[in-house]
């Protein structure tokens, strides 16, 4: 099984609306029964915008109504409805739209590793895929910090790798510091500090980031729950509001951050940052 890419010219006659049935391609390149497409479509007006569609699955080759293009059946394993709009910050560095709508899409060749990561953290973002669980959190979520653009938490995903590396050094562990789950997949690296509000070497320091599972990540990047230091760590609180929910659906065995092996300097860093966040909190506490 290849992940590929399929460059489809939407709203231009020569093949129409994607329609999530089937495709067109004039490549010489074989595709085999399983491979997985990457569906990107570009409008025909100006300024030029580009759409993900999701992934799709290749089953069979059909026979063609377009003459010159081979028609290919495909089935939905991921779709986007809508389908997600791609920006031009969201390409990797040094790539350009001319790059990116290039032989690597239109030829169905293979996805780079950069471009399945932008793919794979469109669709997460995209919040098309949840489970019910997910999906509470993020009503809650987005009813009390406001919508976030796609385009901006995919960036934040994509700068993940860097600062999770930072992170998980400065603690020196590699499971949520809170509920101990280690399961890499859950694990995200929550910025103390926002992105948007830091100044210069704050970004990327992994003092100013927890490792945490995503369900806490979530209610903790909106405020729902801070930590606050005293004489033996860092405490968890949480908004009365949604304590209750805390309570019945996380079974939290404990109520402090596991420091792993951070050092006291690094400690004191950890405590500037969670002060900002403190307030933060209590700001939306007495909202």
């Amino acid at each position: 099984m290849a992940n590929r890419h399929l460059y489809n010219k939407d709203e231009l006659s020569e093949f129409g609306e994607f329609n999530g049935i089937a495709m067109y391609s004039a490549s010489s390149n074989r595709i085999r029964s399983g491979d997985l497409i990457h569906v990107v479509s570009g409008s025909a007006g100006k300024p030029k915008r580009y759409f993900f569609h999701g992934i799709y699955r290749y089953i069979k080759e059909d026979e063609t109504d377009k003459p010159g293009r081979r028609k290919y059946l495909i089935e939905a394993l991921t779709p986007l409805a809508p389908p997600l709009e791609i920006t031009k910050k969201m390409l990797p560095d040094g790539h350009t739209f001319n790059t990116f709508i290039g032989n690597n899409i239109t030829s169905l060749g293979l996805v780079s590793d950069d471009y399945k990561a932008l793919y794979d953290e469109m669709i997460a973002a995209s919040g098309q895929y949840r489970s019910p669980l997910e999906e509470d959190i993020e009503e809650i979520t987005r009813v009390t910090s406001g919508e976030t653009s796609v385009a901006r938490e995919v960036m934040c995903r994509l700068g993940q790798g860097e600062f999770k590396k930072n992170v998980m050094s400065v603690w020196g562990s590699e499971v949520c510091a809170l509920t101990g789950i280690d399961v890499p997949e859950m694990l995200i690296a929550s910025h103390i500090k926002p992105w948007a509000e830091c100044e210069n070497g704050e970004h990327r320091n992994g003092c100013n980031g927890i490792l945490l599972a995503s369900h806490i990540d979530k209610l903790f990047d909106s405020h729902l729950i801070t930590f606050r230091e005293d004489a033996n760590g860092f405490r968890l609180d949480v908004n009365p509001k949604y304590a209750a929910m805390v309570e019945n659906h996380f079974k939290l065995q404990r109520r402090r951050l596991d420091l792993g092996v951070m050092t006291p300097s690094n400690s004191r860093s950890l405590g500037d940052f969670l002060r900002v966040h403190n307030k933060a909190f209590d700001l939306k506490l007495g909202s």
